[in-house]
C-alpha cells in the first residue's frame, strides 16, 4: 500500500478535465511561490482571472489554470488547502481540478507543498504559506482574510482539524494504533509514522469560518479534543475507503460539538484525485481505478458544486 505514495509524483501525467462553463464567472489563475522559512517550501496559489483561460505544465502535471494571469478585480475568501500524507509526502497537485473549480467560483486557494513534513509542520507551513499571500503584493488587495476557510484531504484533514482549534491526543492515538495493527493507514503512512506523535508545540488556531474534509485522518483526536471545532463542517466520505470509517469519518459525526454535513460518496479513497495517466492504471488500481459503475468525473463535478455552494453560503 505504501508504493502508492511513493510514486503520487509520476502518477497523474493525463492532460487534467478543463471544462470550465458559463456558469463559472471566472477564470482560473495560478502562481507558485516560495514561503520563506526554516526549510523553504513552495505553494500554489489558484485565483479568480480574466481574459483567456489556458493551461501550465509542471513536469507531467497539466494544470487547467492560466499561470500569472493578472487577478480579476474584487475582493475574494480564502480557501487553505492541506493535501494528503503517504510515505512519499503527498502533493496538492492531485487536488488541482478541484482547486481550479473554486478559483473559478471566485476563491482564492492557497495549496503548500507539504513534502514530508508531518503533521506539526504541516500546521505550521499553512500559516506561513496564508501569511505570504497576505504580504504578496498581487493578492493582498484581492483577499478578503476575514473571509477564510480550510479543505483537508486524507492527512490533511488532520491538519485541518488541528488548525480549526482540535488538539491531538497523541497517548491517545498510539493506544489505538497499538490496539489496531491491521490499521496501517490511519497509523503508519504519514510522513515518519503518524502515531509516533510530534512533540512540537501545539498548532495555533485559524479564524476558520467553515471547513471541508476529504476522508479525513481524525483517529489522534479524542471527542474532548475536539470540542473547539465549532464551525461548520462538510465531510465527505466514500464508502470503498480503506481508511477506516469508524475511527475517521464517522467518528466526527458523533464528536464533533457541532453535526457535519456528512456526504457518502461511492469510490475509494483516492476518489478525490484527479484522473491518472492511463499507462499507470494497470499497475496502481488502488490509486487509479474504481469499481464498475463509478464515475470519477461526474463525483468530481458533484463534489465541486457542494464544495463551492457550502464555502459561498458560511465564508
Amino acid at each position: 500500500m505504501h508504493r502508492l505514495f511513493l510514486v503520487l509524483a509520476l502518477l497523474f501525467a493525463a492532460p487534467i478535465s478543463a471544462a470550465w462553463g458559463e456558469d463559472e464567472p471566472f477564470h482560473a489563475g495560478i502562481a507558485r511561490v516560495e514561503v520563506p522559512a526554516a526549510v523553504p517550501f513552495d505553494t500554489l496559489i489558484w485565483y479568480p482571472a480574466d481574459g483567456d483561460q489556458a493551461s501550465w505544465q509542471i513536469g507531467p502535471f497539466l494544470l487547467p489554470a492560466t499561470h500569472g494571469a493578472p487577478v480579476a478585480a474584487g475582493r475574494f475568501p480564502v480557501v487553505l488547502l492541506s493535501h494528503g500524507g503517504g510515505l512519499g509526502g503527498g502533493s496538492p497537485l492531485i487536488l488541482s481540478a478541484l482547486s481550479a473549480a473554486l478559483a473559478r467560483q471566485g476563491f482564492v486557494v492557497v495549496a503548500p507543498f507539504h513534502a514530508k513534513a508531518g503533521l506539526s509542520l504541516r500546521t505550521a507551513q499553512m500559516g506561513a504559506a496564508l501569511g505570504a499571500v497576505l504580504s504578496d503584493a498581487r493578492f493582498a488587495p484581492h483577499v478578503d482574510p476575514v473571509r477564510l476557510g480550510m479543505l483537508g484531504f486524507s492527512l490533511g484533514g488532520a491538519v485541518t482539524l488541528e488548525l480549526a482549534g482540535a488538539s491531538p491526543d497523541w497517548a491517545y492515538f498510539a493506544a489505538y494504533c497499538a490496539a489496531h495493527p491491521e490499521d496501517a493507514m490511519s497509523c503508519g503512512h504519514a510522513p515518519g509514522g503518524t502515531h509516533s506523535g510530534e512533540r512540537l508545540a501545539a498548532a495555533k488556531p485559524l479564524s476558520l469560518k467553515a471547513i471541508v474534509l476529504l476522508d479525513p485522518l481524525a483517529a489522534p483526536f479524542s471527542r474532548d479534543g475536539l470540542t473547539a471545532v465549532t464551525m461548520p463542517v462538510l465531510l465527505f466520505r466514500p464508502e470503498d475507503s480503506g481508511l477506516p470509517a469508524e475511527r475517521n469519518a464517522a467518528a466526527l459525526r458523533t464528536m464533533l460539538p457541532q453535526p457535519p454535513v456528512y456526504e457518502a460518496l461511492q469510490g475509494g479513497h483516492f476518489i478525490f484525485a484527479d484522473r491518472c495517466a492511463p499507462a499507470v492504471q494497470a499497475t496502481e488500481p488502488e490509486l487509479c481505478l474504481d469499481q464498475a459503475g463509478v464515475d470519477r468525473e461526474a463525483i468530481h463535478a458533484d463534489i465541486e458544486r457542494r464544495i463551492a455552494a457550502f464555502f459561498g453560503g458560511t465564508l
